[in-house]
């Protein structure tokens, strides 16, 4: 039997899983790692969690962080700024650090088997010490997961200088070049971890995958076409406005009253002030954090589902992959390419407009399931171990 048939079938590794976001903290970054941790466990892995927090269906340690959620705010206090601009510029490649090293001290004392593999994933882009520290120590390989660029229009700001890109190119290569096998979530994601990981051979495209389980039930008022966006906005892409879906928004609805859009998720002061403001705030519902369970179900129970994005991210958010399983229309408010995949040729004001209770979604592409993700994972790792 081949190593890819053992590990696809009889012989599961055993795996440590190292994730900065992991529920019951809700963020974007924490839905990619406990779906895939749940599948590969489905199919008889034995993983052991170390993150922030901990769901009580996963095995694992937890190690507190001292801001287990997006920071919503920015003080204006001079004193505050001054800490955080030497925070983002004596800590590398980014801040989370020193909760990573703290997080290798804790799961090396408390792991309670020796892995086969190490998986971290990202961001923030720190956690990746992690498996480096872990395949030195335990002789293991690494998995490194990636679900956003590095260096290549990055979310910290900090990266846009020339000195720092130039220096955290090299901490990227130096780290990645030692990893076994890397993923992305697209191929354009890909395309910049070419460079750091010293083989092309070992990196490969694990899209962003759909969640089959059924949500629990939730009934929203039926005498109106309920729009639902699940997720945050600048909380998760510093280009992605509110303002743009508030715009589309009052446009659709001078069309189209019945209209009514709830926003579940993580606003900053500034979009929840913009949002109370604007000239449909009373059609606007604010549910503010949720769990992930019942932002699957109000997204199960909408009429249409809102996609926000920013003009340059060249392919869709993974809450697309999300929201495709519910098989609800998709309006997306971005003036990036991709919004025709689920606008057609209409606007993003002209699709919301023209929603009806009979409005079908347009396919996008077949749906890339959670256990599809794990046994591609699964034969990756099969398939080291037959190279070697």
């Amino acid at each position: 039997m081949s190593g890819s048939e053992q590990y696809t079938n009889s012989k599961k590794p055993a795996i440590v899983l190292f994730s900065r976001h992991f529920p019951p903290h809700v963020s974007g970054g924490a839905r990619r790692p406990y779906y895939l941790t749940q599948a590969l466990q489905s199919l008889g892995c034995r993983v052991f969690v170390v993150a922030p927090a901990l769901p009580d269906d996963t095995e694992g340690v937890v190690v507190p962080h001292i801001q287990p959620d997006p920071t919503v705010s920015i003080s204006a206090k001079g004193g505050a700024n001054v800490r955080d601009f030497l925070r983002n510029w004596l800590l590398w490649p980014d801040p989370d650090i020193r909760w990573t090293k703290r997080a290798v001290k804790v799961a090396l004392a408390a792991l309670p088997f020796r892995p086969d593999w190490v998986i971290t994933t990202s961001p923030p882009e720190s956690i990746h010490h992690a498996g480096l520290r872990l395949k030195t120590e335990l002789g293991c390989h690494w998995y490194a997961d990636m679900r956003d660029h590095w260096l290549v229009r990055p979310f910290r700001k900090q990266r846009e200088s020339v000195l720092r890109k130039f220096i955290e190119q090299r901490i990227a290569s130096n780290m990645l070049s030692q990893a076994d096998l890397i993923s992305t979530v697209n191929n354009a994601i890909a395309e910049e971890f070419y460079q750091y990981a010293g083989s092309h051979e070992k990196v490969f495209v694990l899209p962003h995958f759909s969640i089959t389980t059924q949500p629990e039930e939730v009934t929203l008022p039926s005498d109106r076409l309920n729009l639902v966006y699940t997720g945050s906005f600048s909380l998760s892409d510093p280009d992605c406005d509110i303002a743009d879906t508030l715009q589309v928004f009052a446009a659709a609805l001078q069309q189209n009253p019945a209209l009514h859009l709830h926003i579940v998720g993580r606003l900053t002061r500034a979009e929840k002030k913009r949002v109370l403001a604007c000239s449909c705030a009373h059609k606007i519902t604010l549910h503010g954090v949720v769990s992930l369970q019942q932002s699957h179900a109000l997204q199960n129970a909408a009429q249409a589902l809102v996609l926000a994005g920013s003009a340059h991210a060249p392919t869709p958010p993974g809450k697309a992959a999300e929201y495709a399983i519910r098989g609800k229309p998709i309006i997306a408010v971005t003036e990036a390419k991709w919004a025709k995949l689920y606008n057609g040729e209409k606007t993003a004001t002209e699709h919301m407009a023209a929603l009806g209770v009979e409005t079908r979604a347009i396919i996008v592409e077949s749906l890339f399931s959670q256990d599809e993700a794990a046994k591609s994972v699964l034969r990756k790792m099969a398939e080291f171990h037959d190279a070697r």
